[in-house]
C-alpha cells in the first residue's frame, strides 16, 4: 500500500507554509498602508483575499470530512463576503450587492444545472442545492424592497432562474424528485 501519511505531511507543510506567508504579506500591506497614508485602506482587500485563500485551502483542500455541499457553500458565502469587503473598502457603490452577489447566484445555478448533467444517475440529490438558491436569492429580492440593493434587475433574474431551475427539476424529474424532498424534509 501507498504510504498517504507522507502526502498528507507535505500538504500540512505546504499549508503551513502558505499560512505563514500569508501572515508576513499581511502584517507588511497594513505596515506599509500605515506608512503611506492613502485615503482607501487597500491592505484591507489584501489581508481578506489572503484570508479567503487560507479559508480555500484548510478548509475546502484539506479537510477530508467536510462534505462537498458545505464546502461549496462555505466557498461561495466567502466570495461574496470577499466582494462585499472589496466594495466597503473602496467607498461602497454597492456595485457588490447590485451585481456581484446576484452574478455569483447567478454563475451557482448554472454550476447547478452542469453537475445534475454530470451526475445523471443523482441529478434528484440537487434539489436541496435549488432550495437554498432560491432561499439566496429570495434575501437579494427582499434586499431590493428595503432599499439596500438600488438596482434589482439582476437580483430579480436571479430569483426568476432559481424558481425555473426548481420548478423544471421538479416536474420534469416526476416521481424521483417528489420522494427525494420527502426523504430530505420527512414529509409523508
Amino acid at each position: 500500500y501507498p504510504d498517504i501519511r507522507l502526502k498528507g505531511r507535505k500538504l500540512e507543510l505546504i499549508g503551513r507554509i502558505v499560512l505563514f506567508l500569508s501572515i508576513v504579506l499581511g502584517v507588511l500591506s497594513v505596515i506599509i498602508n500605515l506608512k503611506y497614508q492613502t485615503d482607501i485602506w487597500w491592505s484591507a482587500i489584501v489581508v481578506g483575499g489572503l484570508a479567503y485563500v487560507l479559508i480555500i485551502m484548510f478548509f475546502m483542500i484539506e479537510n477530508q470530512h467536510a462534505g462537498y455541499r458545505s464546502k461549496v457553500i462555505i466557498g461561495m458565502a466567502c466570495g461574496i463576503a470577499y466582494l462585499v469587503l472589496i466594495d466597503r473598502v473602496l467607498g461602497f457603490r454597492r456595485w457588490s450587492l447590485n451585481y456581484g452577489v446576484p452574478a455569483a447566484l447567478l454563475i451557482f445555478d448554472i454550476m447547478i444545472i452542469v453537475v445534475m448533467f454530470v451526475n445523471i444517475r443523482n441529478w434528484q440529490s440537487y434539489l436541496l442545492f435549488q432550495i437554498f438558491m432560491i432561499l439566496c436569492s429570495g434575501v437579494c429580492v427582499i434586499l431590493c424592497y428595503l432599499g439596500i440593493i438600488q438596482n434589482p434587475a439582476m437580483s430579480y433574474a436571479a430569483f426568476g432562474i432559481s424558481w425555473v431551475l426548481f420548478l423544471a427539476s421538479f416536474i420534469i424529474g416526476g416521481k424521483r424528485a417528489s420522494n427525494e424532498l420527502k426523504r430530505r424534509f420527512h414529509v409523508m
